[in-house]
């Protein structure tokens, strides 16, 4: 009888583990995807200094750099002062709260 006992815990552990995921969203954790390393967009390295809007594509890099200036996107001709200010945004000072500073 306690054999019973102890695999129907056991059983109703491994359910309750189960359950937590759905069998469609995968055995992989939640957070970043897998991705597979593409090549060529690995010829600068991981860190290399790419738009955010070329969304990691370093071939529409290549074709927008050959393009004429006159044709080249806003983002593409700025892209270095977008990165700098991405990095280094512009803060403004908060205003004291009349409201929460009443000790």
């Amino acid at each position: 009888m306690a054999v019973y006992k102890v695999t129907l815990v056991f059983a109703l552990f491994c359910v309750v583990l189960q359950a937590q995921r759905p069998f469609y969203a995968g055995k992989r954790p939640i957070g970043y995807p897998e991705i597979e390393s593409n090549v060529e967009a690995n010829q600068f390295g991981e860190n290399g200094n790419l738009p955010i809007e070329a969304n990691g594509d370093w071939n529409l890099i290549k074709r927008l750099s050959e393009l004429p200036e006159d044709k080249q996107p806003f983002w593409f001709l700025n892209w270095k002062q977008y990165d700098d200010l991405r990095k280094n945004p512009q803060t403004y000072p908060l205003r004291p709260n009349n409201f929460a500073n009443n000790n």
